[in-house]
């Protein structure tokens, strides 16, 4: 089975949260070894989830290089306890703080659709911000689940056999 990422866009803002995130980690790379560090681990785990999909990419631990040529690993993807079927993406990076996106399968036309739908990068391990995003990202997976096309283009889903 194919397994492809989405980044659903916000209704309200009508921006891609996740995306917008990724992309600023992508710009404070270029003054920032640690920033280019966490980038390079979100852009090789986002490529390892989509390669293996759910349950593979839960199950296996992502092992990736440092830039000082040490092992990188950590369990990318975690079930959010109390609040299934979210499911959360991680990666933590020394000083910056711990990468977060929430997102749900949803599958169609032989597809595997991983749909991100928030992100944050937390300073702690507790944090209500993160607590805040999941409860919207619970809503939004119910609403999802009302009108998948309002949210994600499913006509493309499956003729587009690139990936």
């Amino acid at each position: 089975m194919k397994t492809i990422i989405e980044f659903i866009e916000n209704p309200e803002t009508g921006q891609q949260e996740v995306y917008e995130l990724i992309n600023k980690v992508r710009q404070e790379a270029s003054q920032s070894v640690d920033q280019m560090q966490m980038f390079k681990f979100i852009m090789n785990g986002l490529e390892f989830l989509e390669k293996h999909g759910i349950p593979i990419a839960a199950q296996k631990y992502f092992v990736d290089m440092r830039e000082d040529g040490r092992p990188y690993t950590i369990q990318l993807v975690k079930e959010l306890r109390n609040h299934v079927p979210l499911l959360e993406f991680r990666v933590n990076w020394k000083g910056l703080g711990a990468f977060r996106a929430i997102f749900f399968e949803y599958y169609y036309s032989n597809t595997q659709i991983l749909i991100f739908t928030k992100s944050i990068i937390k300073k702690s391990t507790y944090s209500q911000e993160f607590e805040e995003i999941v409860q919207q990202s619970e809503l939004l997976y119910s609403n999802f689940l009302e009108n998948p096309h309002k949210y994600i283009h499913l006509e493309e889903v499956g003729t587009n056999e690139s990936s």
